[in-house]
């Protein structure tokens, strides 16, 4: 309707200008292409989403019933797991016990086993000791040796420099 509100043609002598008019008629044919169109998608997309309500209905039935199994699955689940639970504890304070048989067994076991590298880590310190010792003792003579060469280097520096200025002369 509003479209035919805005048409204002011109009048000419024998009556509206013949263009404006088949303009006009041609934008009118187009617009209501358009709202067809439109009214078409809109048609598909209602029907599409009619289609997508019946599934979703579909689907919360089936999960209705679903929810309904589950409901007594979890029933006997949980009478089940009781009788797992106990069924676990009993198992498990047998496991604790033995396991504390063996953790006793093992800790005795280790700490010999400590107690042998503990005085075999002695007897390899002594020995390193004794090797320091016998390196320092080494590193003291050598010391000893080194400053006898300097002196003795030092002496014939100068006896040298004597035969050098004798030399000269």
């Amino acid at each position: 309707m509003q479209i035919m509100e805005s048409l204002n043609f011109k009048k000419i002598m024998r009556g509206y200008d013949p263009e404006e008019v088949d303009k006009a008629y041609a934008e009118i044919q187009n617009n209501l292409s358009e709202a067809n169109a439109s009214n078409r998608e809109l048609r598909l997309q209602i029907n599409s989403l009619r289609e997508q309500n019946t599934e979703l209905k579909n689907r919360l039935n089936s999960y209705e019933g679903m929810e309904k199994d589950l409901r007594d699955a979890m029933l006997s689940a949980q009478r089940i797991a009781g009788q797992v639970k106990d069924e676990a504890d009993r198992a498990a304070q047998t496991l604790l016990e033995n396991a504390k048989i063996e953790a006793e067994a093992i800790y005795s076991e280790t700490e010999q086993q400590a107690k042998q590298r503990i005085a075999e880590l002695k007897e390899e310190e002594e020995q390193a000791l004794e090797s320091l010792n016998q390196l320092t003792e080494r590193i003291s003579e050598l010391t000893e040796q080194k400053d006898e060469l300097e002196l003795l280097m030092e002496k014939a520096l100068n006896q040298l420099e004597i035969l050098r200025q004798t030399l000269e002369l």
